[in-house]
């Protein structure tokens, strides 16, 4: 896309976040934005302004990707926070990850359905959503060295 969001070679065609490729325009990130929820939140609040620009006639705003950090829950009572002005981990990072989540969910009723969850799945320690299962065996060394030899010989 061009610097507007647009689509290269479609006429009212655009796209956002993950669906797009910007690059050359912004200088911190010459191959593309990084693919976060973020940059598409920035980049559809400038879209629809630019769409009302083009309406009345203006000029439009080319999109400039503000870092506002990262973070990233890692465990149990355990995540990663970088920003700006610092960086943290463990259990205040983990607190912080909440706090940020919690805030972006529409409506109290919501949140606070979410927090219950939380609040329950911590408790309880419920772990079985986040388990993935396989089934059969595993192979062991000498029959992965056997499909080896096999495919080598065909």
């Amino acid at each position: 896309v061009d610097g507007y969001n647009r689509v290269i070679g479609l006429e009212d065609v655009y796209a956002i976040g993950d669906q797009c490729i910007m690059p050359n325009v912004d200088k911190a990130y010459p191959g593309g934005h990084p693919q976060l929820a973020q940059v598409a939140i920035q980049q559809g609040k400038l879209l629809a302004k630019n769409l009302i620009r083009e309406q009345k006639g203006k000029k439009l705003k080319t999109f400039q990707y503000k870092n506002l950090g990262s973070m990233a829950t890692i465990g149990r009572n355990k995540a990663v926070a970088e920003f700006s002005l610092f960086k943290t981990q463990g259990f205040i990072a983990w607190v912080l990850w909440l706090v940020v989540h919690l805030r972006s969910i529409l409506g109290i009723r919501n949140r606070i359905v979410v927090l219950l969850n939380w609040l329950w799945n911590y408790v309880n320690y419920n772990q079985s959503l986040r388990l993935i299962f396989r089934a059969g065996r595993d192979k062991t060394e000498e029959e992965i060295q056997q499909a080896v030899q096999q495919k080598d010989s065909n």
